[in-house]
């Protein structure tokens, strides 16, 4: 937590034997421990070796970085050195103020300069200093003090920084209040009756942000932080209201772009910001008659010896990731006396209830996206759950979707044409008659430049003199967690159930369209009708599909795009063994700006009508909990569909939303593939710090010692059975 305690003595005072009989060791920094990183000890006019101090500029330089780095993160921290210059506390002030740390110092210049004198002579002769030095040191003691703002304690007072719970037992009812969100009616709704002298109030944090009423709340919480009875705690959320009081920019782009609007010309001003914000508790940790409480924003896993060793970081973003609330509540019941009870908000990813067990008690209810604001109270009579429903949030973030669609209805093709063009990151490449096809750069791709317009423009064939679409595919869609909204903790706020999870076959993506000029099939790849993956495309599309003429009429008169994932497994073959060319059916798109596709039912009649496979539906979700739990199945190592490897799964919801989910089999020999690649290429694989597997570390060496046989295939499905075949054989 954030706590700094300074050592302030002389060499040989005893501060570093005080720093192991505490057990402090790994939480502190050293000016000597870094004197001995930047150059080993040296020999000194004397004969003798010791450290010198000729690179302290660049000790100090590192110290202070090192200490911000872990402030940051808001971590206790020790720092051993002599500390014998006012100037030199007075810079490690100007860092607490900035982090909001508490500054101790632990005193040890009550030792004799005598003893320390003798003491130094019997270290090691390494760690010795000179007897002017220390004489030196005492001098300074003498003349510069202690800051203020900076509290002195004696070295066997160490007890007084702990954090103990502290008792609330006079009070009738104990509150704990969640997550808020920006949504101040259904906290007042909570609290209509005012906040009571005889009852005590804890906030739990993320009180900005996504909401619609952030000014109300934080006016609110400032009329109401000085008092005795209320507790208001950091959430990770509320980092951003202390650089908006400094005049800085956060971080966060959703509290740059909207919420700080809200909080603009005087509403809540940057001066109460800040004043807010130095009120802001770490944690609560209470009694309550015969119970413990602990409370803090993200959750903790157990209770150790001593608080103050957790970070603040840890406190407000939870221990482990987001997604480890489960776990911390399981460890949380497993770990601690039976009646210790930890109550948190922040991240519920399986959309746990209020009372995760009978000693957890998780405060997130998606309040802003029109959930609940979850409430616990601890009273004589023990624990009492609520869950107040919100009905003033913000509608268009809970269904961007349909946002998206209402900016594409109001642009006609000409219009998108134009817009495209002007596009640095898409690209234009005429075809033939008259038709270009429009797919978003690389650089796109790299610097992740998506926007409607880029996202759109992939696989879109238009003719640009008639501005009509003729052809097109999907537009961009991303991996989980590849971009903010299909990060695995929005997707719970963003989904609308059931979902579908379709199996992702394994080759490239071929689109078939009609083509007027020469009434025959339009038949291209993402980018282009030509080339030798449009003729591998043709080709197994010319063996594989019956009724052609009734397939081609069917596309004319409806005026869409067939399109397919093509596996050639002799001309292409990607990352999943097939036993033979296929063509599956994946969607049927209308030939129009905007995306619209047939339905899974349709898509499977008309498959049938036309003898083609098509997509796999393999499975139905009805409900968060449902999905949940099926991406940490499917995410496992062992996992098989059906018995068999497969690349992943397409999921869409019922709005159409989609994104793509990459399992372990084929993310690895995909990495694998990329091994093989180099090693083939330059004899080596230089990138050795990312072989972060076994699997990987093996295959690597595999190819490194096979890569000159010139029989070796190089494709990775071939590579894969050799490399097995060789691991089996050296186990025999």
């Amino acid at each position: 937590m954030r706590t700094l305690l300074l050592l302030r003595g002389s060499p040989a005072s005893g501060k570093t034997t005080w720093i192991e009989q505490n057990k402090l060791k790994q939480y502190t920094l050293s000016s000597d421990d870094i004197r001995l990183l930047v150059q080993s000890p040296v020999l000194l006019p004397n004969g003798k070796i010791g450290i010198t101090q000729n690179n302290d500029k660049i000790v100090w330089e590192m110290l202070f970085d090192m200490l911000q780095s872990r402030m940051e993160r808001g971590e206790f921290t020790v720092i051993d050195a002599t500390n014998s210059k006012t100037v030199e506390m007075n810079r490690y002030k100007e860092l607490a103020e900035s982090y909001r740390y508490r500054i101790y110092c632990v005193d040890f210049t009550d030792v004799p300069m005598e003893e320390c004198i003798k003491r130094n002579n019997l270290r090691p002769e390494y760690k010795q200093v000179s007897q002017s030095a220390i004489e030196k040191m005492y001098s300074r003691f003498a003349t510069q003090k202690i800051p203020t703002g900076i509290t002195k304690i004696n070295r066997d007072e160490l007890d007084t920084i702990l954090y103990k719970p502290i008792d609330l037992s006079q009070y009738n009812k104990i509150h704990h209040i969640g997550d808020l969100h920006g949504c101040n009616t259904v906290l007042q709704e909570y609290l209509k009756d005012g906040l009571k002298d005889d009852e005590y109030y804890i906030f739990l944090g993320d009180y900005i942000d996504r909401g619609i009423e952030n000014a109300d709340v934080l006016k609110f919480l400032f009329s109401i932080k000085d008092k005795k009875n209320v507790c208001l705690l950091e959430g990770n959320h509320e980092r951003a209201l202390w650089i908006y009081g400094s005049d800085g920019i956060a971080k966060s782009s959703e509290f740059e772009k909207k919420t700080k609007l809200q909080l603009s010309n005087g509403v809540f001003t940057p001066k109460q910001a800040r004043m807010l914000y130095r009120k802001l508790g770490q944690c609560a940790y209470y009694s309550y008659g015969d119970k413990i409480v602990f409370v803090s924003h993200g959750g903790i896993s157990t209770i150790n010896d001593n608080l103050l060793f957790i970070a603040t970081e840890q406190l407000t973003k939870g221990v482990g990731t987001y997604e480890d609330s489960s776990v911390i509540a399981e460890t949380w019941y497993d770990t601690t006396p039976e009646n210790y009870y930890q109550i948190h908000g922040h991240r519920n990813l399986p959309n746990d209830d209020i009372m995760v067990n009978d000693k957890v008690f998780n405060l997130e209810g998606k309040v802003e996206f029109g959930g609940d604001l979850r409430v616990v109270t601890l009273s004589k009579n023990g624990f009492e759950t609520f869950g107040i429903s919100n009905t003033i949030f913000d509608n268009e973030q809970s269904n961007d979707k349909v946002q998206e669609s209402i900016i594409q209805n109001n642009i006609t093709v000409e219009d998108a044409i134009k817009q495209m063009r002007n596009s640095k990151f898409i690209n234009e490449k005429k075809i033939t008659n008259n038709i270009s096809s429009f797919n978003f750069t690389k650089d796109a791709f790299y610097n992740k430049e998506w926007s409607d317009l880029t996202t759109k423009a992939r696989g879109l064939f238009i003719n640009v003199i008639e501005n009509k679409v003729v052809a097109r595919s999907y537009e961009k869609f991303f991996n989980i967690n590849e971009r903010p909204n299909v990060k695995i903790d929005m997707l719970q706020y963003k989904l609308s159930f059931p979902i579908r999870a379709y199996v992702k076959e394994n080759g490239f993506l071929g689109i078939v369209s009609y083509d007027k000029e020469n009434d025959d099939f339009f038949i291209a790849t993402k980018s282009t009708n030509q080339g030798d993956f449009v003729k591998y495309l043709k080709d197994i599309f010319e063996t594989q599909v019956k009724n052609k003429e009734e397939l081609k009429q069917y596309i004319k008169d409806n005026n869409v795009s067939f399109v397919f994932e093509c596996v050639d497994i002799n001309n292409d073959p990607h990352i999943i063994e097939y036993k033979e060319n296929e063509l599956f059916l994946l969607d049927i798109i209308y030939n129009d700006l905007n995306f619209k596709k047939y339905s899974y039912e349709e898509l499977c009649k008309i498959s049938q009508q036309f003898d083609l496979k098509h997509k796999t539906l393999a499975y139905t979700l009805d409900s968060w909990q449902d999905f949940y739990k099926w991406y940490n199945e499917v995410l496992q190592e062992d996992y098989l569909y059906n018995n068999q490897e497969i690349e992943g799964f397409v999921v869409e919801d019922t709005n159409g939303f989609m994104f793509k989910i990459k399992l372990w089999y084929y993310n690895t020999w995909k990495f694998n593939r990329s091994i093989a690649q180099e090693v083939l290429r330059s004899g080596n694989f230089r990138r050795t710090s990312a072989l972060t597997t076994s699997l990987h570390n093996l295959f690597c060496g595999w190819m490194k010692n096979n890569y000159k046989n010139e029989d070796l295939p190089k494709d990775i499905i071939s590579l894969r059975k050799l490399f097995y075949q060789d691991m089996i054989k050296k186990e025999i």
